[in-house]
């Protein structure tokens, strides 16, 4: 992952931060985040999003995202990039403008994969272009086929699984700002910045 969890640490780090209070400020696990800053599991987009919000910082901290695109992009013409090279790979479709409130972005999404469960604020939209794929949403599975659609409040725990043996391709739409982060519309609250340091639960790494 080309040094990402190492990243995401030194950053961790010099925000004097332990991972509780970054579990609590993205309602990602302490032990997914453990696992990515020691380059064990990859986050998705969205959860490296809410990551680099929760360590005020921006999500090019971590990684190189695609120039936005114009407002007519074309098929073929849009560069894909990836957290990591065998895991998901994305094509950026929304433009930036003024009050700009959506990010849609297609995906392709490996067979076997299974992302981590998160939460955020706002919505989602999924349309299945290709293939198959499983969103389970706080407890609650649905499986998509190619045509399929999925609207759904965000704020619900969720995750996405390729159950398939073919690569699926989906267009997703949310109103996560991905590529600028959410710091602006939910400031990570339960985040203390250094000086009140929070008590270490047991477990917890530094």
């Amino acid at each position: 992952m080309n040094g990402l969890g190492l990243r995401i640490r030194n950053v961790r780090k010099a925000r004097g931060l332990v991972l509780q209070q970054v579990a609590d400020a993205t309602h990602l696990t302490v032990g997914f985040l453990s696992q990515v800053e020691r380059d064990i599991a990859v986050p998705s987009i969205s959860s490296l999003a809410l990551i680099a919000s929760a360590l005020d910082a921006s999500i090019e901290t971590f990684v190189p995202p695609p120039e936005p695109v114009p407002r007519v992009s074309r098929d073929g013409r849009r560069p894909a990039f990836s957290i990591d090279p065998q895991s998901v790979a994305y094509e950026r479709l929304s433009t930036d403008f003024p009050g700009r409130t959506m990010s849609a972005l297609k995906v392709r999404v490996p067979p076997a994969y299974r992302s981590e469960t998160s939460a955020h604020a706002g919505e989602e939209i999924v349309y299945v272009l290709s293939g198959s794929i499983r969103y389970v949403i706080g407890g609650e599975t649905h499986d998509l086929n190619a045509g399929d659609c999925l609207h759904f409040a965000a704020e619900h725990p969720h995750r996405v699984e390729n159950v398939g043996k073919e690569t699926s391709e989906l267009l997703s739409i949310g109103t996560l700002d991905i590529f600028h982060g959410i710091q602006s519309r939910n400031p990570p609250t339960a985040i203390k910045r250094p000086g009140r340091r929070a008590k270490l639960k047991k477990g917890d790494e530094t």
